[in-house]
């Protein structure tokens, strides 16, 4: 499934800014665990700012986006590239939620960080970490680049949840280009929040929502998770030899699924007598 990003500018040229809908897309990813609420909303927000960076990226760059709790156990990666290729996934704990936490601004606590590492090509890697003092992921992204970055970027983003279906998962990504106009920023941000009913309706069109702006491309992004059957192949070895051997003497095949992205892989009697006979 794939989901795209449609690229504005505005007409006098000095901000760029980018819209998601990736509404089916987020509706897959979280279908994949047994999420609680606040849990969903979290991965589903960090999912979806993390997919618009995908715009910004240029020839095989990468960038690598991770969440982190206060609680060291409940976290959240997402990982972006180039080619509009993106995962994401929380950790068990954050899945199970046992504290039940009643909003993201609870679980974020007051020890939260963003901790991004960017692959710019040829072994370069930057790594910034800032803290969350807004604790509501999407103001904390704009803190990101703010304080590590020193690029003054803006995000929007509209998530509505009912009986475990996500109805819209919608976001934006605002970045004055150089030298513009210094109330560039907040004027945009300003007519976007008095007119947020554009962007939860369902009659959403990313091309012709904003005023003033005009389409100069769009990008398209999927999941994407590197799994294989054979990198699975080698984790069952971890059972130890007694195990494999008695799923080979019962004839039993073995199933393992990918936790970031659902997949399932069967290995049956042949595949397990070559790891009980290495």
């Amino acid at each position: 499934m794939k989901a795209t990003i449609t690229k504005l500018i505005t007409n006098d040229k000095q901000a760029r800014i980018y819209i998601l809908d990736n509404t089916d897309l987020i509706q897959e990813l979280v279908s994949l665990e047994n999420f609680n609420i606040i849990s969903r909303e979290a991965l589903s927000t960090t999912f979806t700012l993390s997919s618009l960076l995908c715009g910004l990226l240029k020839d095989k760059q990468r960038v690598s986006i991770q969440i982190n709790t206060s609680t060291p156990s409940k976290y959240i990666r997402c990982d972006v590239d180039s080619y509009g290729n993106v995962r994401g996934y929380a950790s068990e704990d954050l899945i199970d939620n046992k504290e039940k936490f009643n909003s993201i601004h609870e679980l974020i606590g007051n020890k939260g960080i963003i901790k991004m590492t960017k692959d710019i090509g040829m072994g370069s890697l930057f790594t910034g970490i800032v803290d969350m003092p807004y604790k509501n992921i999407v103001d904390d992204f704009s803190n990101y680049f703010l304080k590590s970055d020193q690029v003054e970027t803006a995000f929007r983003y509209y998530y509505k949840d009912e009986n475990s279906k996500t109805l819209y998962s919608r976001g934006i990504l605002l970045q004055p280009l150089p030298f513009c106009n210094p109330d560039l920023l907040s004027n945009w941000l300003d007519y976007i929040d008095r007119n947020k009913c554009l962007f939860n309706n369902s009659y959403f069109n990313p091309n012709t929502i904003l005023p003033n702006t005009k389409v100069v491309g769009t990008q398209e992004i999927q999941l994407f998770c590197g799994c294989s059957r054979e990198m699975f192949l080698g984790l069952l070895y971890s059972l130890g030899n007694e195990e494999l051997t008695r799923a080979l003497n019962e004839k039993q095949n073995i199933e393992t699924v990918c936790t970031i992205c659902g997949k399932k892989y069967v290995y049956d009697e042949n595949d397990i007598s070559l790891l009980v006979n290495r």
